[in-house]
């Protein structure tokens, strides 16, 4: 891990996020150790290392809580996706407490703020987030079996960890997104589809691997396509258990389920929809986003 200063912490919001209704992205870090196989943010600009070394390297903004203190007010009351290019509670952050930092020099400016992460540390700073107004949690649990998020998220915590997490966020009265993006191989997809009902989120967002259809934007790595064919994990696989999760709650399919805590606009009627035609596909699958 490399600790540095950076120039910035906060980008204006770009691509999906941008779309979603936010203004700014907050990354205290860049890179990430939890070598998910199939990140999006290993073919963003800021990874200038090869492909097979994503999950080895991360670069801690050193002056990353200076840059929020000094930035705060001009994100006063807008809508703030953290983080893009990160997850902003890697283990890194239980010592060096950027994201910690962070939270404490936004809360006098109250920004509509989205924490995104794979990781239980969250619930570390639930002192913290109980002081926004509008806040939310999206947390990443993206299969019912332990051996396939060892297989896809070799380094990412554990699917009880995350659980416990979400019920523990839940007890605070934080709202939470429930993350099944993308969708991996499922054991039981009934199942698992009545347990995420069974906890009620606030929302549920799914989603199939990304395709990029040889254009420059997020992509779906050569690790996570062996993955897939050695599971047997198709798309007609993903479209059924999102079906069947429609029976149960309310589903936003791909980027239509990333959007800021708070009310919304009256013209939103965004929900998931059947198996889209090529073009549709590419019309909704997230574009390239350039983030700090």
């Amino acid at each position: 891990m490399e600790i540095r200063p950076a120039r910035s912490i906060f980008s204006a919001a770009t691509g999906f996020i941008r779309r979603g209704g936010y203004d700014w992205t907050c990354n205290p870090y860049i890179g990430c150790t939890y070598a998910c196989s199939y990140c999006y943010a290993m073919f963003l600009p800021q990874n200038r290392r090869p492909l097979s070394e994503w999950g080895r390297w991360l670069v801690a903004k050193a002056n990353a809580v200076a840059l929020a203190q000094r930035f705060a007010p001009k994100v006063a009351g807008q809508a703030i996706y953290m983080a893009s290019v990160t997850d902003p509670y890697l283990p890194a952050e239980r010592t060096l407490r950027l994201s910690r930092g962070i939270l404490e020099a936004l809360i006098p400016y109250q920004p509509r703020l989205t924490v995104q992460t794979r990781s239980p540390l969250v619930v570390r700073d639930i002192d913290l987030l109980r002081q926004f107004r509008y806040v939310g949690v999206n947390l990443s649990i993206t299969t019912d079996c332990e051996e396939i998020r060892r297989c896809f998220e070799p380094k990412a915590p554990p699917l009880e960890e995350r659980w416990a997490a979400a019920r523990s966020l839940r007890q605070a009265g934080i709202s939470i997104t429930l993350c099944i993006t993308p969708t991996l191989p499922l054991r039981d997809p009934e199942a698992f589809a009545r347990l995420i009902a069974a906890f009620g989120p606030e929302v549920v967002v799914v989603q199939d691997f990304e395709e990029s259809h040889g254009c420059f934007g997020a992509d779906t790595g050569p690790r996570a396509r062996q993955l897939l064919k050695h599971f047997d994990w198709t798309a007609d696989h993903y479209y059924r258990f999102r079906d069947i999760l429609q029976r149960y709650l309310k589903v936003y399919e791909g980027e239509a389920g990333f959007f800021p805590p708070g009310p919304r606009p009256s013209s939103d009627t965004t929900t998931s929809h059947s198996p889209p035609t090529a073009q549709s596909t590419q019309s909704r699958r997230h574009t390239l986003p350039l983030f700090s």
